[in-house]
């Protein structure tokens, strides 16, 4: 396996990606203007508690106010953060909630666990967990917890051994599973800079007046190389000097081993556009995707779930219908967790798997998706085939996926992903002219739409305009306006230049 690290930094945003043998599995981009707020340490104001919600308002000093609850538990907020192994952390201990007595003008220290969404503020927590390279650092939680990916039991004792010399009086720490085989004194170089952090931002939190920012993340970039990038990583290129030479310094002190896995490129193709990256971001907007059986999966984004369809395709001729279904199912799989860690897609995921026969089959296909969704950071979960043969997935919601951050609604459809067919639209403005005869009668109506639909009505229904002309008595005249967009025309009454009727780009609709 060839694991790389790309780092691309343009004038307004960085963008970086990750690639598993030459593949794209996860992406990343960060704009100065709109930088991520999950992980940021606010000094806070309440603003209002909220007992039926069982949670406060808090003033943190952004245009929405965050949602804090009342009973805050730590090991939610472990599992809410980070893209990284830390939700995989011994949580046992961590699941007592601290039961918050607030009141409104209270100051407090929050942290960022999910970004804005929709109408919805930032969800917040008032524990706070300062990640480093192989430790996080827990100042509100006397606990030590080794990551569960570390499952060497002999190294697991020396970490927790070497994490309790550390520790400090009622804080706690969390390994990462990055420090497995590391030595002591480069865990312990991360301890001491990882209270250099924490001592800053108590200082900070101490002068500042809330609302006020204390402590925030570091760019996309150095966030990936502090929580990704491990001994399993071949390679990590960068196509900015200046930012090539903030990861060396990084690792300098953080992981000087790896210091000479650093490329900075310098060729004359764009680096997303030499490894490819380029094309596979673009298939992020398609609904379909092929795979290599000639079956496909199809993904579509819902208010309430997003939907994963699987189809045989091409190839649904096959002498043994179950061996090819099975096939095609097992490819899915794979695709599928791919998408999903790249897509970032989130909340609830409804899988609809090919039907298949043989328990031994969905069991294995099962078993392939949590194969390939094992190094995923996200906190998933997932149910067994239903009766209906649908697989149901809960992943992590953190930020916005992949497609909203690269997307924004269409002004013609608002969101439905499709526009008023041409049959519906003539339809439609019958029913104006119906409904407006006796304005109609004897006059010349002008009827303005966008190109495709005057072309439609012009030529391809001219019998059914000489029709209504002959029904209402008018003479009707189509012109092609291309300021007017799919699903807009207007009717106009030439005589006085009047328009009778307006119809707007939206979704299908009554109409009158």
């Amino acid at each position: 396996m060839k694991k790389e690290i790309l780092i691309n930094v343009g004038r307004f945003e960085t963008r970086t990606a990750v690639l598993d043998n030459g593949k794209l599995i996860e992406f990343y981009s960060e704009r100065l203007e709109h930088k991520n707020l999950v992980g940021r340490i606010y000094k806070g104001r309440v603003e209002n508690v909220v007992p039926g919600l069982a949670g406060a308002f808090v003033n943190i000093g952004l245009s929405k106010n965050g949602f804090l609850p009342l009973a805050d538990i730590p090991d939610k907020t472990l599992s809410q953060m980070y893209d990284s192994e830390v939700e995989e952390a011994e949580a046992d201990k961590l699941k007592e909630a601290r039961r918050l007595d607030l009141k409104p003008n209270q100051e407090i220290l929050v942290q960022v666990v999910k970004e804005p969404l929709g109408k919805k503020g930032a969800r917040l927590s008032s524990y706070i967990f300062l990640p480093g390279r192989y430790l996080v650092l827990t100042p509100s939680i006397n606990h030590i917890g080794v990551s569960r990916r570390i499952r060497d039991r002999s190294e697991r004792s020396r970490l927790r051994s070497v994490a309790s010399k550390l520790k400090k009086d009622k804080m706690g720490l969390i390994v990462r599973t990055a420090t497995e085989k590391v030595p002591e004194s480069d865990i312990k170089l991360d301890f001491e800079s990882l209270m250099e952090m924490w001592n800053s931002v108590s200082k900070l939190a101490s002068q500042e007046k809330a609302p006020a920012l204390v402590y925030e993340e570091p760019l996309v970039s150095l966030k990936l190389v502090r929580d990704q990038f491990t001994r399993g990583v071949s390679s990590v290129i960068v196509d900015s000097r200046v930012e090539y030479e903030n990861v060396l310094r990084y690792l300098r002190r953080n992981a000087p081993k790896l210091r000479s896995r650093v490329r900075l490129y310098d060729g004359k193709e764009p680096v997303f556009e030499r490894y490819g990256v380029e094309d596979e971001l673009r298939g992020v907007f398609e609904r379909k995707i092929w795979l290599k059986s000639g079956g496909f999966i199809t993904i579509d984004h819902t208010e309430a779930l997003v939907a994963i369809d699987v189809n045989t395709g091409r190839f649904s001729a096959e002498e043994q219908p179950e061996k090819l279904i099975f096939q095609t199912n097992m490819e899915a799989a794979r695709e599928i967790a791919i998408q999903i860690r790249l897509r970032d897609l989130s909340g609830l995921l409804v899988i609809d798997f090919i039907d298949m026969h043989g328990k031994e089959n969905m069991s294995m296909v099962l078993k392939e998706l949590k194969k390939y969704l094992r190094e995923d950071k996200a906190h998933t979960d997932f149910s067994g085939f239903s009766r209906f043969g649908l697989i149901e997935i809960t992943r992590e919601r953190k930020r916005p996926g992949l497609f909203v951050h690269l997307t924004e609604e269409c002004s013609v459809c608002h969101g439905l992903g499709r526009i008023p067919s041409k049959d519906y639209m003539l339809s439609e403005i019958e029913r104006v002219l119906q409904q407006r005869a006796d304005l109609f009668a004897g006059h010349t109506v002008l009827i303005k739409a966008e190109p495709h639909i005057a072309d439609f009505l012009s030529v391809q229904r001219f019998e059914e305009l000489a029709d209504w002309a002959r029904t209402y008595n008018i003479a009707i005249e189509i012109k092609a306006d291309i300021y007017l967009r799919p699903g807009e025309y207007t009717v106009i009454l030439s005589d006085t230049n009047d328009v009778l009727y307006k119809r707007e780009a939206s979704p299908v609709s009554g109409s009158g």
